[in-house]
């Protein structure tokens, strides 16, 4: 007869052999699943450590590049505007930074850039603006009446601007008594901003921003001014550049000057002002003004190319 010692003792042996087999098959588990995550971060450190060495490898890229543009650019650059005189004209919306990095580079190429004029959009009103912008027109035009270059006498602002910072050579390069009245004058009204300007110029660069988002009133009108400055600067003086960052040369000022009639054959022009290639290629683009050529560089599909010639027709 089966007793209840036995009935007990069979229930024990049953619970433990399934507490045995779950302790058994959960450590078999838990040993597939420590060698799969060991495999996985041996995996990963791998992977981590070829990262790294390709991230050494592209810094030490990184490095040798810049030295070598460094090198490449001092080659480029050395003595190509030396004795020449080079004044910034900066247009509404340009960058301050693209004005600084071109300043260095001319300065690396030998030239002495004689100043900086900021242009601002009053200084192109005109009567048939709106009443506040018509207002600037007259009062600029007020100035221009009370404060002549006597040579000008009667010309428009941007032909007198041009006068009273470029020169196409000679010795008496300073600017006239009536061309520092006119200048403060302008600066005084809020048309100009200046820094520096003791001497007139024999080079100009105009400086260009990307169009505003969105687009304001005053663009065009502006746009159309600096196709006329831009003129004005080009027979003042001995060659004219017009640089400016890539987004402005579609749909922007540099695609205006580079398809208006009066600018296109006459004005050189750089669209990638705000890299280091942008800024040799301007100085390489006075180079060719100064030569008698004219050339539109840089990324986009309707330019001459990235970079003008290094030894442009004339210069050597």
């Amino acid at each position: 007869m089966v007793s209840f010692r036995y009935h007990l003792v069979s229930l024990i042996a049953v619970f433990m052999a399934l507490a045995t087999g779950i302790l058994v098959g959960s450590s078999l588990l838990n040993q597939s699943l420590i060698d799969s995550l060991r495999s996985t971060v041996s995996t990963q450190q791998t992977e981590k450590d070829n990262l790294r060495k390709d991230l050494d490898t592209l810094r030490n890229e990184v490095i040798y590049r810049d030295q070598y543009l460094d090198d490449l650019d001092d080659r480029l650059l050395a003595g190509q505007l030396a004795g020449q005189r080079v004044v910034l004209v900066t247009m509404p919306g340009a960058g301050g930074g693209d004005a600084d990095g071109l300043a260095e580079v001319l300065a690396r190429a030998g030239a002495k850039v004689t100043g900086r004029i900021g242009v601002d959009d009053a200084f192109f009103a005109t009567a048939e603006d709106p009443r506040d912008l018509a207002a600037k027109a007259e009062a600029r035009e007020a100035i221009l009446r009370k404060n002549p270059i006597p040579e000008l006498r009667g010309q428009p602002a941007q032909v007198q601007l041009a006068g009273a910072l470029l020169t196409k050579g000679g010795t008496d390069r300073a600017i006239s008594a009536p061309a520092k009245t006119l200048l403060e004058q302008l600066d005084r009204g809020g048309f100009i901003s200046r820094r520096g300007l003791e001497d007139r110029a024999d080079l100009a660069v105009i400086v260009v921003g990307s169009p505003p988002e969105p687009p304001v009133s005053a663009t065009e009108r502006t746009e159309q001014g600096m196709v006329g400055l831009a003129a004005a600067l080009d027979a003042a003086g001995n060659g004219v550049v017009v640089a400016a960052p890539a987004k402005a040369a579609v749909g922007g000022a540099m695609d205006t000057i580079r398809k208006a009639e009066a600018t296109r054959d006459t004005i050189s022009t750089v669209d990638t002002v705000e890299t280091v290639f942008g800024r040799v290629a301007t100085v390489y683009a006075l180079i060719e003004q100064m030569g008698g050529g004219v050339g539109h560089y840089g990324s986009t599909a309707d330019s001459d190319g990235p970079f003008p010639a290094l030894t442009p027709p004339g210069k050597r």
